[in-house]
């Protein structure tokens, strides 16, 4: 794992004065100690790219946020806390969803795959990741105090290593509208 930046969290202290009112019995509060790190080549990188996308015209931004939105949803629902390990997806939904939102949104076979790439990455990195990281009760479920550990756990937006979830979303996902679309127009071909 190669983070591009570390933020340490720490459980809350519920006897200081600043600290969020609630009540703490209904979702846990202590957890261990953990690092919170931003993946380059799963999160830095697909935003870059999706943003040079946008900017470049590939996509419209109405029809890239509203395929944003359709698999940060779906991911979110379907994204699970695993403790020690992260938050874990079925490898297939979010390429798949960002393939369909793309061939269905684009309006045109050739805003396809950039759609799909913007809507998987984007939308993955939002509902499987921040979304599930805000969710109440997911922080301590994911690093519970009974889970032995000699140093803090390290969560990565993004995955885990480069070759992880949003990376391979972003690549499966224009591969499958690219694909669908040569059989679609009987031709690969972009004369065609």
């Amino acid at each position: 794992m190669h983070p591009f930046v570390r933020f340490p969290l720490h459980p809350p202290d519920r006897s200081h004065p600043a600290a969020p009112p609630g009540n703490a019995q209904d979702i846990p509060t202590d957890f261990h100690p953990l690092y919170l790190a931003v993946n380059l080549g799963g999160c830095i990188i697909p935003l870059v790219i999706s943003g040079h996308l946008l900017l470049r015209g590939r996509a419209s931004p109405v029809k890239a946020l509203l395929g944003v939105a359709i698999v940060a949803g779906i991911t979110y629902w379907a994204a699970e806390a695993i403790p020690g390990e992260g938050i874990v997806l079925p490898f297939w939904l979010s390429p798949l969803l960002a393939a369909v939102c793309g061939l269905v949104l684009a309006g045109g076979y050739r805003r396809a795959p950039p759609l799909a790439y913007i809507s998987g990455t984007l939308g993955t990195l939002l509902g499987a990741d921040i979304l599930s990281l805000l969710t109440p009760g997911v922080l301590p479920a994911l690093s519970p105090l009974d889970l032995h550990r000699t140093r803090p756990l390290v969560l990565s937006i993004g995955g885990a290593g480069v070759f992880d979830g949003i990376f391979l979303t972003g690549v499966i996902a224009v591969l499958l509208a690219a694909g669908i679309v040569c059989l679609l127009r009987g031709t690969c071909s972009a004369d065609s």
